[in-house]
Parts: C-alpha cells; structure tokens; sequence
C-alpha cells in the first residue's frame, strides 16, 4: 500500500487508473490507510479514494508504444506508430492537461491498455514559443514577478517579467511551470 505513488498505475474497479496523489496515515485503531486521487485513464474522471491495509491493490499491464504527434482534430488528438505508421486518436478529456505540452511532430511513448491507447507520456521537460504575453520589462532580471503568458499549443502559465513574446521557454510538463529560458 505504501507503493502508491503519483504517477504509478493501478487496476481500480476492473479499469486502470493513474494515482495522481497519495497520503498514509495512521490512527490509534488502524494499522493506517492511504488516501489517494485517481483519474480513470479510460474516462478521464478524476475521484478519491481510501485504501486500507486489508486491501490488495494490483498493478495494470500495459504496452507502450513509441509514437508522434500529427495534428488536433476537434476535441481529438492524433498520433502515429513509428514502428507501425498506424494512425490513432486519443479524446482531449482523457490526455487532460498534457495535452497542453502537446507539440505537432513531437515524439511521445502512447501507453495502450487492451488495445485502446488511454495515455500520454510526455517528456520531463518540453520547449514551447510564447505566443501571447505583456511587454517585458528590461529592468527585470529577478525571477520574482510574473505575468501571464500563452504558449504555441494554447496552454496558459505564468512567466518572469524578462519574458517577451516570440520567446522559446522550456516547461516542466509534471507541474506545468515555466523552467527556463530555451
């Protein structure tokens, strides 16, 4: 049960589920419980749930493969096998955020669950082009004051005050924050 970490990927009620965050605690009658947030990788549904120590928690078998991003299409997401040239679409409301890292032409690892691709692994970082921000300020060097900016692929975040539209920045794609300059 203490396994249980975000980003570990379980069998929940006959589907697979990613843990995307997972607390033990310990009462003076338990043996403890850990109370963790789950997506459905199937559905996309996000919900808590309480695990005891009682409980048997497996694993989920899945494949991956390595794939490229082609294109958005509607609320769709297509992607090619690179072994294959195999073309699939994964549902915006399953990739959830990450869709936002989402670059045409990238190449990212497809994870397939009986057959049916259900997620997205992104790589740690991702370089993206700010297309939409306030001028910068030339006498901020500091990385203190932020202001809101819009990347290539629509995803909103926040940049220090330095940063200018036309820019390449680098994104830490497990919390969605600006890193560093590209």
């Amino acid at each position: 049960m203490t396994d249980l970490k975000p980003g570990i990927k379980i069998e929940y009620n006959g589907a697979p589920h990613e843990v995307i965050s997972a607390n033990f605690s310990r009462s003076s009658q338990s043996k403890g419980f850990m109370t963790t947030r789950l997506r459905n990788l199937i559905a996309g549904n996000v919900f808590e749930v309480v695990f005891r120590d009682r409980d048997t928690i497996n694993g989920v078998e899945m494949d991956k493969r390595k794939t490229q991003f082609l294109y958005k299409e509607g609320e769709n997401f297509v992607f090619m096998d690179n072994n294959t040239f195999e073309q699939f679409e994964i549902k915006d409301s399953i990739l959830g955020e990450k869709s936002g890292f989402l670059k045409d032409g990238m190449d990212v690892e497809i994870m397939i669950y009986k057959d049916a691709p259900i997620s997205v692994e992104l790589p740690a970082k991702v370089t993206l082009k700010i297309i939409q921000t306030e001028p910068g300020i030339k006498s901020a060097t500091a990385s203190d004051v932020r202001k809101p900016a819009i990347v290539e692929t629509g995803y909103k975040l926040t940049v220090p005050a330095f940063i200018n539209e036309g820019d390449m920045i680098r994104i830490n794609t497990s919390t969605g924050e600006y890193v560093e300059r590209a």
